[in-house]
Parts: structure tokens; C-alpha cells; sequence
């Protein structure tokens, strides 16, 4: 019996002369599927079973995966393909996906969030530094992380001039409890102000704030920082991004 499914391809593994075994992420979560040929460079099925491709799939099922019967491209995100900074961010968040979406369970908010991303990397709407630092929050948040910042963990003040983020809870303390425990404050409120947003606001507006240094550098610290606490995983798509960005 077959299937039709969309989906963004997020991984891909040779397999024999020239085929692949695909992740691909569907609004019903993750599926893999066995792509013949698809590595040959005139194959029928090759483009559309490419990273980073949202495609139409046809699927026979299987005992273990699918099978890619035919495959048609719906998108392809040239820019991001041409620029080794922008694919190598996109390929770190598809990474991140692999580990956090789950199989065959509904997985359209991670899809959406993760276009809608795709989209900003290729028209260069927004800086690289801000599209890493939201999209690690969100994943963050749609898996179960989402931090519990919106007051000081000690005494429950909703602000601070200063506050020190704890990340194995994803807590903050004012800076007098900060001080009454003998650490130091060291975040300025505007980063716990942007964070606070980006968990609370829809995807497409996520991006809808400004930071400036030396609040921005403090910002994508404590998200990558946040992430990687969480994620139990050597994230070698992360330290690639940050080799050939730096």
C-alpha cells in the first residue's frame, strides 16, 4: 500500500552504490525512508530527496521503513545551499530535529517553526545570530524545556537589573537573592526579557525584538548553553557551524 506524505528532508545516509536512507519531517513526526538511486545525479528521485528539500513523497510502507516510490520538489532553498555558513546553521538545526522530534507523532509545530526558519536563513531577513538563538529557545520549549524564567526563583520578583541564570533549571535570581547566595548577577534583564518573549510568542513573531551588545553576545550564550545542557548528544553539526562561521 502507498502513501503520500510532505515533508522537509533533514537527514540523509548513503547506503550501497547509490542510494540513501532519509529523516524526513512531517507534520505526523519523523519517518525514514529508503531512497533507490537517489544519489545518481540525473536519478528521478534525486532532488527531491536532497537536504533541506520539502518535497511530495509517494511511500510504499515496509516491516522497517518506507520505500521512496516517487518524489516531487515543492521548495528548494538555493541560497542556503550556495553560502557553507548558512548550510552548516541549517544542518546543525537539522540535527537538533533528529534528536527532539518524535516518530510518527503529530510534529507540525516543529515542521512550521522549522521552515519558517529555512525561510529567513534564505532572504536574509534576519541575522544568523538571532534566527540560531530563537530556534535553539523554541526547540527548547516544544520538547518540554521551555524555562521557567518568568520570575525570580527565590523570591518571585518579576525584574531585576541584573539577574544569574541557572541552567540545569532554566531559573533566574534576582540580584539581591543572587547576592544573598553569594553569586554573581551577571545577565542584564533585557536577555531574560527576550527570552521571556520568544517562549511566549507565536512562531512568526518570535523574531520581533532587538538586542545590542553586550546584551546580544550574552543572549545566544545562554540559549546554545541552555540547549546543550538539555540535549544529551555530542552536537558535531554545532561545532562545524561555529569552525567555519569564526
Amino acid at each position: 500500500m502507498n502513501v503520500s506524505k510532505d515533508g522537509l528532508v533533514i537527514w540523509s545516509s548513503k547506503t550501497g552504490e547509490a542510494d540513501r536512507v532519509l529523516t524526513i519531517l512531517t507534520d505526523e513526526g519523523l519517518i525514514t525512508a529508503y531512497a533507490r538511486g537517489s544519489l545518481r545525479p540525473n536519478g528521478r528521485l534525486t532532488s527531491a530527496c536532497t537536504m533541506l528539500s520539502l518535497s511530495n513523497f509517494e511511500l510504499a510502507t515496509g516491516k522497517n521503513m518506507y520505500t521512496v516510490v516517487n518524489a516531487e520538489s515543492q521548495k528548494k532553498f538555493l541560497n542556503i545551499y550556495s553560502d557553507a555558513v548558512s548550510y552548516a546553521l541549517a544542518t546543525y538545526f537539522c540535527e537538533l530535529l533528529k534528536l527532539t522530534v518524535p516518530y510518527n507523532e503529530e510534529a507540525k509545530q516543529y515542521l512550521t517553526v522549522m521552515l519558517n526558519t529555512l525561510y529567513l536563513i534564505n532572504n536574509g531577513s534576519k541575522p544568523l545570530w538571532q534566527i540560531k538563538a530563537v530556534f535553539e529557545m523554541t526547540i527548547m520549549t516544544l520538547s518540554g524545556y521551555m524555562p521557567n524564567i518568568f520570575e525570580c526563583a527565590q523570591c518571585g520578583a518579576l525584574s531585576s537589573d541584573k539577574v544569574f541564570f541557572e541552567y540545569s533549571t532554566g531559573t533566574w535570581l534576582c540580584s539581591s537573592c543572587s547576592e544573598k547566595r553569594g553569586i554573581q548577577a551577571d545577565v542584564p534583564f533585557s536577555v531574560m526579557s527576550a527570552i521571556r518573549y520568544i517562549v511566549s510568542a507565536e512562531p512568526q513573531r518570535a523574531f520581533a525584538f532587538e538586542l545590542r551588545s553586550p546584551s546580544k553576545e550574552i543572549f545566544c550564550d545562554i540559549c546554545e548553553r541552555y540547549l546543550v545542557e538539555h540535549i544529551d548528544h555530542d552536537l558535531k553539526t554545532l561545532n562545524y557551524y561555529h569552525t567555519i562561521k569564526d
